[in-house]
């Protein structure tokens, strides 16, 4: 009978998919057991501006997650990849449970099913009796009802981000749909706290000449969370590059193709998630 592994990490020097250590898996097990409350106080702190001003102070402290901006594209080439490595083991590819941010904080909102654990955290939590917030991980089956998950996710307005812990890609652990109503990260992001949600390998490039104005469309001012879409003296849509982090969101939604997404030249994150499988370079 073939043994059962551990489950698998991603190696993002070398692009492969490696057996996890054992203490990484306890450390992600405990991890998850406290999430629901770190989730609780940060959102606590940023409950005012004086806590918040507090609360970002502070820097993100080097075990809790960092979450990497990645365009509806490359979230679905990441789940190719992962899919599509033979493995002589019958580990979890991928799970999905309910949004963390809102069962911590007792705020819903659809979809509630969103929180897509990677690799040895789908293993764990598909195998496990209790979790941190103490509901089930459904198995995704195959990278198809993922990537249509992701796709789905894109029409809801929910940014992608893939999450790693301790500040190497070896940790990579969830790939998290945010919107900027609920999620905890985005709200710290938004809020000041910038070294948690980081941006992704591509940036948005806009040709004003297609634009239709804001007065037609507008839909890359409504789509975009992190506002960094305005609308110009001449009616048309303006891009804040120097804010953008990369989602895709307003240029999945561009009806004329104004908006495209392009390689980001100064991306900061390539030893941690790689755009050897997000772009697939």
């Amino acid at each position: 009978m073939k043994k059962k592994s551990n489950g698998l990490v991603l190696d993002p020097a070398t692009g492969e998919l490696k057996p996890v250590k054992w203490h990484q898996k306890a450390q992600q097990w405990l991890y998850g057991a406290t999430e629901p409350y770190i989730l609780k106080l940060t959102e606590f702190m940023l409950s005012t501006p004086e806590r918040a001003e507090k609360f970002n102070k502070n820097p993100t402290p080097k075990a809790l997650p960092r979450e990497v901006v990645v365009t509806t594209d490359a979230a679905c080439r990441f789940i190719d990849f992962i899919y599509s490595q033979e493995l002589d083991n019958d580990s979890a590819r991928m799970a999905v449970t309910k949004c963390v941010c809102q069962t911590a904080t007792k705020k819903f909102r659809e979809p509630v099913l969103k929180d897509m654990a990677l690799l040895y955290t789908a293993d764990m939590y598909t195998s496990i009796k209790h979790t941190g917030i103490k509901e089930p991980f459904n198995l995704i089956e195959t990278a198809e009802e993922a990537k249509e998950m992701i796709r789905y996710f894109d029409e809801c307005n929910l940014v992608h981000t893939v999450m790693y812990c301790h500040s190497s890609g070896r940790w990579t652990f969830v790939m998290c749909n945010c919107d900027d109503e609920i999620c905890v990260p985005v709200k710290a992001y938004k809020a000041g706290r910038r070294d948690q949600v980081l941006a992704g390998p591509e940036i948005v490039s806009l040709n004003r000449e297609k634009c239709k104005g804001c007065e037609e469309c507008g839909k890359c001012v409504k789509r975009c969370i992190f506002d960094c879409n305005t609308v110009s003296e001449d009616g048309k849509s303006e891009v804040d590059t120097a804010q953008c982090l990369g989602c895709g969101l307003c240029a999945s939604t561009c009806p004329t193709g104004a908006r495209t997404m392009i390689r980001r030249e100064n991306y900061e994150h390539e030893d941690k998630v790689t755009t050897k499988i997000l772009l697939g370079e």
